[in-house]
């Protein structure tokens, strides 16, 4: 079950409108109101996304205290992983740290940079169902605590060139658009940020590679001793999800990424009754129902984004998924 650290949820609480009770907010995530705050104490992302939703329904008008939440975050929050991006020598070093990083924080997120000639795009990738109301609000809170963590980290009044989000915005959208300071397109179809390349080449304000290095170490045991807890069929799927775009994966660049040959990775599979077809399977119809519902993407380019050649092979594998053509699919998930 996918999980994240708790400091989130503490952070949620922190943010929900007064009138709420703070005892019944905790037990939704299954935590002590008088609990120590505790980095590695995780919470299941159902109740995480229950929360959100439940927090954000008290409140008056556009909700707003989600991004809050992420504004709130701090470097120190993170720990370990925090704290190296923020002795990176740069804003970009910072980031690259962030992507191999993110899963010691939260099982639920990857990220993905693509850096062109002047700009580098940031993209969020939700590695569980989006649909949610809460998890959209997670990705909303996202694009505020990423900026948060990267003005503490640089020491300047950092902000995105642009954002887009993957869905309509359920917060204060003005809200969100005056913290970033650019604009936020949204129904966009992923969750991204645009920056700028002297933006992130700019040193850190407290920048220092062998205080970095020190803390990379530590997270690098972090993240191994989190391997074995995640079911390898989890971590499959989701390299594979992050890969679609490019066409499907084989299974041996996927036990590459996942530092193991690739007959360990199939004893490791079938151990626990997984089969990586099946799981190929999987992770392109999550994302086809995710882009179908969340985007107005023409149906050739969503055949393209999850891995098929032509529109007529992905129509064929999503009728045989979901017993329906991703046409009527579209228009029964929208029309309610």
């Amino acid at each position: 079950m996918p999980q994240s650290s708790s400091i989130y949820a503490r952070k949620a609480i922190e943010q929900a409108p007064a009138h709420l009770d703070r005892a019944e907010l905790f037990a939704i995530c299954k935590l002590g109101i008088d609990e120590p705050a505790d980095l590695a104490k995780t919470v299941a992302e159902a109740d995480y996304v229950r929360l959100l939703e439940t927090i954000a329904q008290a409140e008056d008008g556009r909700p707003r205290a989600h991004i809050k939440l992420g504004a709130s975050m701090r470097c120190e929050d993170l720990g370990a992983a925090g704290l190296a991006w923020k002795s990176s020598p740069t804003l970009m070093d910072g980031w690259d740290r962030a992507r191999r990083y993110v899963g010691v924080v939260t099982g639920v997120r990857a990220l993905e940079i693509t850096r062109s000639a002047r700009t580098t795009e940031i993209r969020f990738v939700r590695l569980t169902d989006e649909a949610p109301i809460g998890a959209r609000l997670s990705n909303e809170a996202t694009f505020a605590s990423f900026t948060a963590i990267s003005r503490e980290a640089s020491g300047r009044p950092f902000k995105p060139l642009h954002a887009q989000c993957a869905h309509k915005i359920l917060g204060d959208r003005e809200y969100l658009e005056d913290y970033l300071g650019c604009p936020v397109e949204d129904e966009a179809g992923i969750n991204a940020i645009v920056l700028a390349n002297d933006d992130l080449a700019l040193p850190n304000a407290v920048g220092d590679d062998a205080i970095s290095r020190f803390f990379d170490q530590r997270v690098e045991e972090m993240l191994e001793e989190m391997r074995s807890d995640v079911p390898i069929a989890f971590q499959v799927k989701s390299q594979i999800g992050k890969n679609l775009s490019g066409g499907v994966p084989k299974l041996s660049h996927v036990a590459r990424a996942l530092g193991m040959s690739a007959r360990t990775l199939q004893r490791k599979l079938s151990d626990e009754g997984a089969v990586f077809q099946d799981l190929v399977d999987q992770a392109r119809r999550e994302l086809s129902e995710r882009l179908l519902r969340t985007t107005q993407y023409p149906l050739v380019e969503i055949a393209f984004l999850t891995g098929f050649v032509e529109q007529s092979g992905f129509t064929r594998a999503f009728k045989r998924w979901a017993g329906e053509t991703p046409r009527s699919y579209r228009l029964s998930s929208t029309s309610g």
